[in-house]
């Protein structure tokens, strides 16, 4: 609807209550003056219900139009009348003008001349029929002639201003139609805009790649041959290649990431990362070239700063490494300074502040005001000098605002620079760090360090300080060969010696030399020798020197405190790892239940089989339906859960929305079991309410590791883990051949635990289940039903990566992306591809093909079970519980049995296992047992349940 059909409606509505309101009107006008009630109250309500009836089946056509002008003028020619030979009556002619003028709403110059037109007649059918109607006391053409005049000059008067309105409405139609397609232009070139985006970040990351891949082997190779025999030429060359490369792999960094910010496209990553590890490891990363300028970098931590904190590890590095290589490369001698400070903190988030100063060169304000800018650096000479890109602060710039904060920078020349940013991020695992101390052993010893740079003096003084442990400081290897004789002559000989590699005059291998030499040094120190330049070049020499470890610079306390621990004896000695071991969680945590929610059956038998490894009990759910069923049952006895995503009837993250209203994350962790990677996914799980994220194909170390940071310990509740088994399980053969193409063996038996037989199992029943997936996907690809088909293609995927047959697993996370996009186009060569790598997998499974399930059937009941009662029980109780461990009991209620005519009864469960049909096997068993579960039951009086 246009605007003037807008004011046209709002306009006839008015109209529609303005007639009914005359009907009163007149009514007590009449009744004024004495005249006819009747006449007066029909005639108001014919012109009120004309135009409504009109109004109600046309709407704001002409007609109605027309018809409300007769009916407005018809009001006045009826007060009129109405008034005739009262005083009132000539105001009354007013009436008509004003109602004339109120035409004009309709912006139709035609309902004006109709409205003109029926004045005109009701003035002339009262002169010649009825004249003393309209002038009381005789007829007057004249005066006719007069109003006449006056309503036809009002009445041009008004059609020129309607028809100016109406091509002003007009006008603004045309320019609303142009603004809607100059619109739609911009969001097809908004579109077109964010998919040349799209392909631009998608060809800076090939681009990253395929320039990377052979910059990282030039600058390998370099280093390689700068380790060889070279001449003195040679050298110098390849340094300068290595050099050059590196300068330029620099340059590709800071273009790709400075597209990457610039397009929108940067992407936050969340997780918890130990603050003061990320700190270290970015200063040892400059350390060297800072030793070998002489100049020292400083790592002061406030005491308040958390330890753990959640945020971009990657990109809070990128920021630190990027200010502390310009602070570096500026600074020709002195210190660089990095300090962490907390300035606020609330229940969900921590503020820190992080300065970076030097004592380099310094900078003009002018210089200041640029430095943020890209491309830009200090001046063109700092460039010449210097090197760079001008692009790192301009990227720390954008990484420290989506991080929620700002940069900046406080500099003179001549005086330093001191960078400061503030980062937002949330309070990780953990408070405060704890400070580890030394041993008391190891606090009691003597040591003597010596380094011709007097920060780095200053800062291993500091560290032994904050260990409470007094050092004696000196600056060459002569100050150390003076300080240790008259050590040895008060009798108070040096227990340790921290010794520089480099320093002027004896430098520490000639130092170390000169000691043992010394005959006034009988029993000299352990040596620790730090040096800047890596432990390559000197470590032939150290070893025949009797140097019991070396350092490299920056040195970092806890790494510092574990060598000195090893060097002198106080460590306790780790036993190294058993090889091939089963990952395991935390031994306190041994013996937990968790719920595995997966609808894939593999999946889900290698997901109960690891964690039943790992110490766990182990539930099993095969949708969110029944895992919602479970938690609300018996909430309280799950440690954690494992929970699959994509699954039929309720899928994961539907379900944890559900279980998260009763179960908050911090008394029952969820953790997301998806072949999804993406970091979408992750996060969509997240908002969900899961605590954490594991890929599939799932590593069991990473599953280890994830259960350990999120297992919370439960009141033991009926768990059979603790108690051992009644028989010994039978020993099986694993007849797993050596290799089974297209299958990767090895790396499919790292996802079992390396159980030979398991994954036996697991590929032939991977033949039987996806036999006919092929002709599934296709027929449903072919209906339309494009979300059945993604979530087989999901299933498939996961399987095959699990399983490790990789060329299946690509081509069915080729057709999810496709099918997920609605990109249909090119779908059956993407289908044709999958069906040639899944047949071969197919046909090696059909080699390890398992017999086929025993049915079930109507079983004897007159069997006698009495003496192996106790065994019965457990198994029982443990197929209600849905535990992995039933398996392995009736292993051994089997060999038990022996060959009876019990152990034929029973022998069909063996399937329903394989299969985890625990309900199934649990109903065999009572057929077969004659179990009531009443409390008289011959068996009761042992199973009761603790």
């Amino acid at each position: 609807m246009t605007e003037l059909d807008q004011l046209r409606t709002r306009f006839g509505s008015f109209l529609v209550v303005l007639l009914w309101l005359h009907v009163p009107l007149l009514v007590v006008v009449a009744m004024m003056v004495g005249g006819n009630i009747a006449f007066a109250a029909i005639s108001g309500i014919a012109l009120a219900g004309a135009y409504h009836l009109s109004w109600w089946r046309h709407g704001i056509a002409p007609a109605t139009r027309y018809l409300s002008a007769v009916a407005l003028m018809g009001e006045p020619a009826l007060l009129v009348y109405l008034l005739a030979g009262r005083e009132w009556q000539m105001d009354m002619h007013m009436y008509f003008f004003a109602m004339l003028a109120l035409t004009i709403a309709w912006c139709d110059s035609r309902a004006l001349i109709v409205a003109a037109v029926a004045v005109a007649i009701h003035h002339l059918l009262l002169n010649f029929i009825l004249p003393l109607a309209v002038f009381p006391h005789s007829s007057a053409v004249t005066r006719v002639y007069l109003h006449a005049g006056i309503v036809a000059f009002q009445t041009a008067v008004l059609v020129w201003l309607s028809n100016t309105l109406v091509e002003r409405f007009e006008r603004i139609r045309l320019m609303s139609d142009e603004i809607l397609q100059n619109n739609e232009v911009l969001r097809q070139r908004t579109h077109e805009a964010e998919q040349a985006t799209e392909a631009k970040s998608l060809f800076l990351a090939n681009m990253s790649h395929e320039i990377r891949t052979p910059m990282n082997a030039i600058l390998g190779f370099c280093h390689l041959a700068l380790r060889t025999d070279l001449s003195a030429r040679q050298h110098d060359y390849v340094s300068k290649i290595s050099a050059a490369g590196n300068s330029l792999l620099r340059l590709i960094n800071d273009i790709l990431d400075f597209s990457k910010n610039e397009a929108g496209r940067l992407t936050l990553d969340q997780h918890s990362f130990d603050l003061r590890a990320a700190l270290e490891s970015q200063i040892g990363i400059v350390g060297a070239v800072a030793a070998e300028k002489g100049v020292a970098v400083k790592l002061a931590i406030a005491p308040n700063v958390p330890a753990f904190v959640v945020g971009d590890e990657l990109r809070f590095n990128q920021v630190v490494l990027n200010i502390l290589n310009n602070a570096v490369k500026f600074t020709e001698i002195g210190t660089v300074t990095v300090g962490v400070e907390q300035v606020v903190r609330d229940a969900g988030s921590v503020t820190l502040h992080l300065s970076i100063q030097d004592t380099g060169i310094g900078m003009t304000p002018d210089q200041q005001t640029r430095l943020f800018h890209s491309f830009t650096q200090a001046d063109n000479s700092t460039t010449r000098r210097f090197g760079g890109t001008g692009l790192g602060l301009a990227i720390s710039r954008q990484l420290v605002e989506a991080m929620g904060g700002r940069i900046g920078v406080e500099s003179a020349p001549g005086v330093g620079s001191r960078f400061t940013f503030t980062v937002v991020m949330a309070p990780g695992e953990g408070a405060v760090r704890p400070l580890r101390m030394p041993s008391a052993d190891i606090q009691v010893l003597r040591v003597l360090i010596a380094d011709d740079n007097p920060a780095y003096r200053e800062i291993l003084g500091e560290i032994f300080a904050s260990w409470s442990m007094a050092v004696d400081l000196v600056a060459s290897g002569k100050e150390v060969l003076g300080a240790m004789a008259t050590a040895a002559a008060a009798g108070m000989p040096y227990d340790l010696l921290l010794l520089d590699w480099k320093m002027p005059g004896l430098n520490g291998i000639e130092t170390v030399e000169a000691i043992r030499a010394d005959p006034a040094l009988p029993h000299p120190p352990r040596v620790v020798l730090i040096t800047a330049y890596g432990q390559d070049e000197i470590k032939g020499e150290s070893d025949r020197r009797d140097i019991a470890a070396i350092l490299s610079k920056p040195i970092e306390p806890a790494t510092l405190l574990e060598t000195i621990e090893r060097v002198c004896g106080t460590a306790a000695p780790s036993a190294p790892p058993e090889p091939n071991a089963i990952p395991m969680v935390a031994e306190h945590l041994r013996g937990l239940r968790v719920l595995v929610v997966e609808d894939n059956e593999i999946n889900r038998e290698i997901a109960i089989e690891i964690l039943a490894d790992a110490g766990l009990e182990v539930d099993s759910a095969e949708n969110g339906r029944i895992a919602c069923e479970c938690i609300e049952a018996s909430g309280a006895h799950y440690a954690a859960v494992l929970m699959d995503v994509q699954m039929p009837e309720l899928d994961g993250v539907e379900a944890t929305i559900r279980i998260r209203r009763n179960w908050p994350a911090d008394r029952l962790p969820i953790i997301a079991m998806t072949a999804h990677a993406y970091e979408s996914e992750r996060q969509r799980c997240l908002d969900a309410g899961m605590n954490d994220h594991i890929a599939k194909p799932v590593d069991p170390a990473l599953l280890m590791q994830t259960l350990d940071r999120w297992l919370a310990e439960r009141p033991a509740v009926a768990s059979l883990s603790s108690r051992p088994a009644a028989v010994a399980p039978p020993a099986l053969s694993a007849d797993l051949p050596v290799s089974l193409p297209p299958f990767d063996l090895e790396a499919a038996l790292h996802r079992v635990n390396g159980k030979r037989l398991l994954l036996r199992k697991l590929i032939a029943d991977f033949g039987v289940k996806y036999a006919g997936t092929m002709a599934t996907l296709r027929d449903r690809v072919a209906e339309g039903a494009a979300p059945d088909a993604r979530h087989l293609a999901h299933t498939l995927k996961g399987v095959a990566g699990t399983l490790e047959v990789r060329a299946v697993a690509e081509a069915a996370a080729e057709i999810e992306v496709a099918l997920a996009a609605g990109m249909l186009h090119g779908i059956d060569e993407k289908l044709d591809r999958l069906e040639h790598a899944l047949v071969p997998a197919l046909a090696a499974a059909s080699e390890l093909n398992t017999p086929p399930p025993v049915a079930i059937t109507a079983l004897d009941t007159t069997l006698d079970y009495g003496s192996w009662t106790p065994i019965i029980a457990e198994f029982r109780q443990l197929l209600e519980q849905r535990n992995l461990r039933a398996r392995t009991v009736f292993q051994g209620l089997k060999l038990t049995l022996g060959a009876t005519p019990e152990a034929t009864a029973l022998a069909p469960i063996d399937a329903l296992l394989d299969r985890l049909d625990y309900r199934s096997a649990l109903r065999l068993l009572d057929e077969a047992t004659g179990w009531s579960g009443a409390v008289a039951h011959p068996l009761s009086a042992t199973t009761e349940l603790q």
